[in-house]
C-alpha cells in the first residue's frame, strides 16, 4: 500500500502515515480511518509523523482533501511533523497551519524521518514535565 500506517514509537504517542510513491484519495481515506483505528480508544493526544520523504507525486484537489482531512481530524494532536524535502509540501503545511492553528495544533516541517522522531520526543519529553 502506498501509505503505510503505524505506531511512531513504542510508547504509542505518535502516530507514523509513511507516504511511498504514486498515491490515491481512496488510499490516503483508508490510512486517516486506519490511523483513526489506532488512537480511537486511548485516553490522551496522540500527534502525527508523516514521513513523505519517498512521495514525490500528488494527486489533484490536494487542498480540499487534507483541509477535509483536518476540519475533522479523528482525533486532537498537539503537533504533526512533516519529513519531506519538498518546498511544495513546506508552504502547504505552513497555509495548513495558518488555516487551523487557532485550534493550537502546530505543523512542523524537518528534513528526515529521525530529525521528526527527534522533534515528537522532545515534545513528548516537554508535555511530561
Amino acid at each position: 500500500m502506498p501509505i503505510e500506517v503505524s505506531w511512531g514509537n513504542p510508547e504509542k504517542t505518535y502516530t507514523l502515515f509513511r507516504f511511498e510513491g504514486h498515491w490515491t484519495w481512496d488510499e490516503y481515506h483508508r490510512a486517516i480511518a486506519q490511523g483513526v483505528d489506532l488512537v480511537k480508544d486511548l485516553p490522551y493526544t496522540v500527534n502525527i509523523l508523516i514521513d513523505m520523504t519517498d512521495c514525490r507525486l500528488f494527486p489533484q484537489n490536494l487542498l480540499s482533501h487534507f483541509g477535509n482531512s483536518m476540519s475533522q481530524p479523528p482525533k486532537a494532536f498537539d503537533l504533526a511533523v512533516i519529513a519531506t524535502s519538498s518546498k511544495f509540501v513546506e508552504v502547504l503545511a505552513g497555509m495548513i497551519e495558518r488555516a487551523y492553528g487557532k485550534r493550537k495544533t502546530r505543523f512542523r516541517v524537518v528534513r528526515s524521518v529521525a530529525e521528526a522522531h527527534r522533534v515528537l520526543a522532545e515534545h513528548d519529553a516537554k508535555s511530561e514535565a
